[in-house]
């Protein structure tokens, strides 16, 4: 899996990256990859991918996040799309522990200190397994009813240094898992 993290420019997640392909038509990167960005989030209806969000007429939008757009092509599958998600998340909640932070996972959302951390959703495409995870750098611009936290709220101020750490991060668990599925061999 290639990881890119930009922090050179802002880029505003609308929902549109979670199309296959994003990465190599943006970014020249093709394969599996990890693209690491900062920017708004306000996800156009046309692109939301939750049909419950999409049936209650949620908003999801926030005025600065990480975002974490993750595409896998070994076997487009939704329930493995779900099941890498909540490693994803596991895993940065694993990260956040590292820097003190007590985190809690509810599915794929996690809280801190009771409060919504990030969002996330996972799909597939006819090609390949998408993922995106936002967290919140500042619990700005969120929803009305959304009771919301972002980095910058619990202590973590070097968003950049954060965004490299926890994108070799994912890289790492998804290498690990990748390497651990190919040493094993078929029950008799």
């Amino acid at each position: 899996m290639e990881l890119l993290v930009v922090t050179d420019k802002c880029i505003d997640y609308d929902g549109s990256a979670i199309q296959s392909h994003w990465a190599y038509r943006n970014f020249g990167i093709l394969g599996n990859s990890l693209v690491v960005f900062r920017g708004k989030c306000d996800v156009k209806v046309e692109e939301m991918i939750d049909i419950e969000d999409l049936r209650a007429k949620k908003e999801i939008r926030s005025d600065d996040m990480v975002h974490y757009i993750i595409e896998v092509f070994d076997f487009p599958n939704v329930l493995l799309a779900s099941t890498l998600q909540k490693l994803f998340i596991a895993k940065l909640c694993e990260v956040l522990g590292g820097y003190g932070i007590k985190t809690v996972r509810k599915g794929d959302d996690i809280y801190v200190n009771g409060k919504k951390l990030s969002i996330s959703i996972a799909t597939v495409s006819p090609v390949s397994i998408k993922i995106h995870i936002g967290i919140n750098v500042e619990a700005k611009g969120i929803p009305k009813g959304i009771d919301a936290i972002g980095l910058k709220e619990i202590g973590i101020n070097d968003v950049d240094g954060f965004m490299d750490r926890t994108g070799k991060a994912l890289v790492e668990e998804f290498k690990k898992v990748k390497k651990d599925s190919l040493k094993v061999r078929w029950a008799s």
